[in-house]
C-alpha cells in the first residue's frame, strides 16, 4: 500500500494494519506481500462472494495454496492458469510443473462449471477416482474450495483464516492507489 494510500486511513485502521504486519515473519518483502494478498485478492474475492449471495446469485469461490518455487511470487494471483489452460511448460510465474493430476483435476473443474453451472466432479470424472463436492458459498458456511497440491478439498474460510476480518477486511471499502 502506498503511502499515500495509508494516509487516508484513520488513526485506529493504521494500528490494525500495524498489529497484521508485526506478526508477519520471513523475508523482508512477506509484510507487504501479505498485506497486499489480504487487501487486493483474499478480502475482495470474499466480499464478492459475499455481495453475489446477498443479491441472490450463487457463488463458488476457492482459495489456490501451491506455491511457486520463486520465493516471492508465492501463490500470486493467475499462477493457476497454466495449469487450468494446460499449458505446464509454461512455468515463468510457478517456476515448476505443478501435480499433473491436480492440474487435470483443476481444469476437469472449471470445464464442468463453463458446462454445467456447477464446478462439481463426480467420481466417474474426477481424474483420481474421488468426487470433488464444491459447495456454494453461503454467508452462515462461508465454504470455500482449497486447490491444494495435494488435498483439493471445502474447507469454511475461517478455519483455513484466509481473510484478517479484523485487521485487513475493512481496506475492501479504499480504493488502494
Amino acid at each position: 500500500m502506498t503511502s499515500r494510500g495509508l494516509a487516508k486511513l484513520t488513526a485506529e485502521e493504521k494500528k490494525r494494519i500495524e498489529s497484521f504486519m508485526d506478526e508477519i515473519k520471513g523475508e523482508a518483502y512477506e509484510r507487504d506481500s501479505r498485506l497486499f494478498s489480504q487487501s487486493w485478492f483474499n478480502a475482495p474475492l470474499i466480499r464478492m462472494s459475499e455481495n453475489q449471495t446477498l443479491a441472490g446469485g450463487k457463488s463458488y469461490t476457492y482459495y489456490f495454496t501451491p506455491e511457486s518455487s520463486l520465493p516471492i511470487v508465492k501463490s500470486g494471483h493467475s499462477i493457476e492458469l497454466a495449469s487450468v489452460f494446460n499449458h505446464p511448460e509454461m512455468t515463468a510465474d510457478t517456476g515448476r510443473i505443478l501435480d499433473q493430476t491436480f492440474a487435470k483435476t483443476m481444469r476437469k473443474m472449471w470445464v464442468q462449471f463453463a458446462k454445467t453451472g456447477n464446478p462439481s466432479l463426480s467420481a466417474d470424472l474426477s481424474p483420481d477416482g474421488r468426487a470433488k463436492v464444491w459447495p456454494l458459498y453461503d454467508l452462515k458456511q462461508k465454504q470455500v474450495m482449497v486447490f491444494d497440491e495435494n488435498n483439493i478439498h471445502p474447507e469454511r474460510e475461517a478455519s483455513r483464516k484466509i481473510v484478517d476480518w479484523d485487521r485487513t477486511y475493512f481496506l475492501t471499502k479504499y480504493y488502494v492507489f
